[in-house]
């Protein structure tokens, strides 16, 4: 949306806002915290004034930046120590991003009701914030693009990206390793974004917002890796050391717009999701991702065509496994990838078959794959760093538990196990998927039907499923068997492909 070559708020965040603790902290020992964690990462956290009377510490002018560059600046800061121990912390509200470079423009973080409570948590300090409403607010103009070799006119971005009803908490705790958590929880998550790009003649609008926000995320890091976050010239010392990252997120119902003038493609779009969740890990043992979503309803309209289209789809999901370094156990892999009940309204149907010589069906796509396998991650970078021969992955097993795909009416699905042989470097299959396919000739009638597909092509299609499959036990089905056996050789239905 925007660009800029001073962007501050993450170091600050990440680095700043942690230290060793007694357990009863004072409004200097935060800021001196500040200051020095700032150091250790080649920023400079500084206040024009500083006043601490009645344990309160009043800040004005704040800065936190690189030695001689722009940064992230705060107009006035107070500290107030509890009877508890803890610290409240009150930012002004004129916070914002210096911008430098060819972007110019504001970048400012608005706010109601701010405040943060340093409180001491396990060694460590904790800061519990909250706010009736958190926004980043952008307005900017960079260099857009010439085609002609005159002047480049300026695109103009806007918008604001925010939170309401937030409540979280920013832990950092020392040790061996340090760790930090992040935990958020807000009502709403929305953004409205406006751009204008005279080169392209296009001009859009956004807007979106989603209920209910839970995130929480934690974070390991090793001594290996800087106060700055770089990490070792050995990726996989960082590892072993303990590097790792957990990650998971909830969200409720979300409403979009977009409104979009171009004398190419005008249209105007909503989009409404249901809700979902997301989780991730990260470590020297694994890699994950899975998330899930309920359902999606888009909705395109479009002087260039000549329908409105209208898309929605079922339960989503998805989800990935790996192993991250090798040992002498394999780990798990996988693929998983649900889309159900996608479809199209009538309308999108009639632009490419008007006659309805194709089954309106909801397409369904399923995959599941698992198995074990021996990677070594860190070894492949390293390789791809310098040149070595990279390591070869070494799968022990394939599981296709799932392999299903069914659309206007024709269904593939495909079941199947596999081990390997790894003895010769280069992994030999062993094992068996069989596979059924209903309703494909139909489908390829359908095709000719509409002009999709030519009566050449169908035939070609139509020797090929010939000469690889044979007729199941129901009309238009479709079976065949694909093993795979000593020395590379592929069968199908007990034919050995050359």
């Amino acid at each position: 949306m925007f660009r800029m070559t001073s962007y501050l708020a993450a170091p600050a965040v990440v680095f700043l806002m942690g230290s060793t603790a007694s357990f009863a902290l004072t409004a200097d020992q935060v800021w001196q915290s500040w200051k020095d964690a700032g150091a250790s990462v080649g920023l400079e956290v500084t206040a024009a004034t500083e006043n601490n009377a009645g344990g309160v510490l009043t800040l004005n002018g704040v800065s936190i930046a690189p030695a001689g560059m722009a940064g992230v600046t705060i107009s006035d800061m107070t500290l107030t120590e509890g009877s508890d121990g803890t610290v409240t912390i009150a930012p002004g509200a004129d916070i914002g991003v210096a911008m430098s470079g060819e972007t110019k423009g504001s970048v400012k973080l608005t706010h109601e009701g701010l405040t943060l409570v340093a409180r001491e948590a396990d060694g460590g300090v904790a800061y519990d914030y909250s706010a009736d409403k958190l926004d980043v607010v952008y307005d900017t103009t960079a260099p857009g693009v010439s085609f002609d070799g005159s002047p480049a006119p300026e695109v103009k971005n806007a918008g604001t990206i925010g939170f309401a009803g937030l409540v979280g908490t920013y832990s950092d705790t020392p040790g061996t390793n340090r760790t930090f958590g992040l935990d958020l929880t807000a009502d709403a998550l929305a953004y409205n974004t406006t751009l204008d790009d005279p080169s392209l003649e296009l001009k859009q609008t956004t807007t979106s917002t989603t209920a209910g926000v839970e995130m929480s995320f934690d974070m390991v890091m090793p001594t290996s890796i800087s106060a700055g976050g770089e990490m070792p010239a050995d990726f996989g010392v960082a590892l072993q050391e303990g590097l790792a990252f957990t990650f998971s997120s909830k969200q409720g119902e979300s409403n979009g717009t977009m409104a979009q003038e171009s004398p190419y493609m005008p249209m105007d779009m909503t989009i409404k999701a249901g809700g979902g969740e997301a989780t991730g890990v990260f470590n020297k043992d694994t890699f994950q991702i899975m998330s899930t979503g309920s359902g999606l309803e888009v909705d395109v309209t479009s002087g260039m065509m000549p329908a409105p289209v209208k898309v929605t789809a079922g339960p989503v999901e998805f989800g990935i496994t790996s192993p991250v370094m090798a040992t002498e156990t394999a780990g798990d892999y996988g693929l998983t990838m649900k889309l159900s009940q996608l479809a199209v309204n009538e309308e999108t149907w009639a632009m490419f078959d008007p006659q309805g010589a194709l089954p309106r069906d909801a397409a369904d796509i399923a995959i599941d794959v698992s198995g074990k396998a021996k990677i070594d991650f860190p070894a492949l970078i390293a390789a791809e760093e310098t040149g070595a021969m990279p390591p070869v992955p070494q799968p022990e097993t394939l599981d296709i538990t799932e392999l299903a795909v069914s659309v206007a009416g024709a269904a593939l699905n495909a079941t199947g196990a596999f081990t390997f042989d790894n003895s010769m470097g280069t992994p030999m299959p062993l094992g068996e998927a069989n596979v059924s396919v209903t309703g494909a000739n139909a489908l390829i009638d359908g095709l000719i039907a509409t002009g999709l597909l030519a009566e050449e092509d169908a035939m070609g299609a139509r020797m090929m499923m010939g000469a690889f499959m044979t007729p199941g036990a129901n009309p238009d089905e479709l079976t065949t068997k694909i093993e795979a056996k000593e020395g590379f050789a592929i069968f199908v239905n007990g034919q050995q492909i050359q």
